[in-house]
């Protein structure tokens, strides 16, 4: 009976030093709380080991951390507490206050785990989906996964999505694993809501776009990527090649370097889509140019009309600038046209060539090279006659590629000529006394390269002749 009181009275005794201790803490009275706490643990209680281990890690009243604080997680932990075996565990598995051991880690998250602790649940799961454990064991990982997915530990839950989409571990259920990435991806998981986008993109593509957008507003590097391809498709909203380079840019920006190579491909869309506008627009002015010129205008003038009035729907802005300075009698505004039509012309011409440019390195007409001239040629041409301009760049294969990509006649040739510090190479086909002459061996060009030909007068050739340096 004595013995019995004697027990009841330490137990009461403790049980108020342990609410002490705990009312202490919640109250951040660190310093009377680390005291009261301190004789708890010592008596082995693992609520107050564990409180004790995190004033220590936090330096909660205290000056510093103090590194005590994993000795009295390590007390509390073997006392059964899950977070000080959670927190033990990670210590070792980072080695952070202690040698780093995955197999000391591992102990500890499986106690911790016992206790349905869900973090140590998810990162023992890891272990076993890397090997990190020890071991790789899917079926296990996955196990442990769901045990904390159900806790709602939103990693946990896009895990076990994810795995049931590639059937790792368990098989494979579209249904189930889209169910745990949407839990996921509505409790804000970044990732979650793009595997989200990713699933509905050929089902629902407006919920789809919904969810990358989601993801993007936090900053996704994906979710980026994807919604640009979004804008640069027009998949579910009209194409916006604007706004999608915006975003691969902001993708790029968050770290995400394959978002690269689409940001290139809609810059040369964008691009090509502008030389296709500007070829649009030069082709309205030549028909403003040719509307402009009377029937009965002077002789400048029905040379100008019949140049842009060449066979087989050749009507190539370049060729206005191969007529004779207009008369008085022809006015300015013409003139003023042609300006125009030239410069259009030059620009769009140089843009949609770019990729197939050419060089030569000869002047001479080596065997090796039959198509190349000799450097000066073109300034031994008659300065009234035409030649047919098929090309200029600067990469010789390539030139020497589209001869014969398209089959052109075996007397077409191309010269050297410099423009700033750059070396150019010009493509031409034969020497006309007329723009009609030039106009009839047209015929003798392939088709499917006739709408990119340039009937030009050999003055305006020589005018920007410039002669190789070497």
């Amino acid at each position: 009976m004595s013995s019995a009181l004697i027990f009841s009275a330490v137990s009461t005794a403790g049980e108020s030093n342990s609410n002490e201790c705990y009312q202490l803490f919640s109250s951040a009275d660190y310093a009377d709380a680390r005291t009261q706490c301190q004789e708890l643990a010592e008596l082995g209680d693992a609520k107050a080991a564990f409180l004790l281990a995190t004033m220590y890690y936090q330096a909660l009243g205290t000056e510093e951390e103090d590194q005590r604080g994993l000795f009295w997680d390590k007390v509390a932990a073997e006392k059964g507490h899950p977070e000080s075996a959670y927190r033990l565990g990670l210590a070792y598995q980072l080695g952070q206050g202690v040698s780093q051991s995955n197999s000391q880690a591992r102990h500890w998250y499986q106690q911790a785990a016992l206790a349905q602790h869900a973090r140590a649940q998810k990162l023992l799961a890891s272990m076993f989906e890397t090997g990190a454990a020890g071991e790789k064991d899917q079926v296990r990982a996955y196990q442990l996964y769901l045990k904390a997915a159900r806790q709602g530990l939103v990693g946990a839950q896009l895990k076990v999505g994810t795995m049931l989409l590639e059937g790792r571990g368990v098989a494979a259920n579209r249904a189930s694993a889209q169910h745990w990435i949407r839990k996921a991806a509505d409790a804000g998981n970044a990732n979650a809501q793009v595997a989200m986008g990713v699933i509905l993109a050929e089902i629902d593509p407006a919920d789809s776009l919904n969810w990358y957008r989601r993801s993007a507003e936090q900053g996704n590097a994906l979710a980026l990527q994807n919604l640009a391809l979004v804008y640069y498709a027009g998949q579910g909203v009209e194409a916006d090649h604007m706004k999608a380079a915006e975003l691969a840019q902001q993708a790029i920006d968050a770290g995400n370097s394959e978002a690269s190579s689409l940001l290139n491909l809609i810059r040369l869309e964008t691009e090509q889509q502008k030389v296709v506008e500007l070829q649009a627009e030069k082709q309205l002015l030549l028909r403003q140019i040719r509307q402009s010129i009377p029937d009965n205008g002077s002789g400048e003038q029905q040379l100008l009309l019949a140049t842009l009035s060449v066979d087989r729907g050749l009507t190539q802005a370049s060729q206005v600038q191969e007529a004779e300075p207009a008369s008085a009698e022809s006015g300015a505004s013409d003139a003023k046209l042609s300006d125009v039509a030239d410069t259009l012309s030059e620009t769009a011409r140089s843009e949609d060539l770019s990729s197939q440019d050419s060089v030569s390195q000869a002047s001479e007409l080596p065997s090796d090279k039959p198509y190349v001239l000799a450097d000066g040629w073109v300034m031994g041409q008659p300065a009234t006659h035409f030649t047919i301009q098929l090309l200029y760049g600067t990469d010789e294969a390539g030139i020497l590629t589209y001869i014969k990509k398209y089959k052109l006649p075996s007397d077409v040739r191309y010269y050297r000529t410099m423009r700033g510090t750059d070396l150019y190479y010009v493509l031409v086909y034969g020497n006309y006394s007329t723009v009609a002459a030039a106009q009839e061996a047209v015929a003798d060009i392939p088709a499917s390269v006739r709408d990119g030909l340039w009937i030009r007068k050999f003055r305006r050739l020589q005018e920007f002749y410039v002669m190789p340096e070497s």
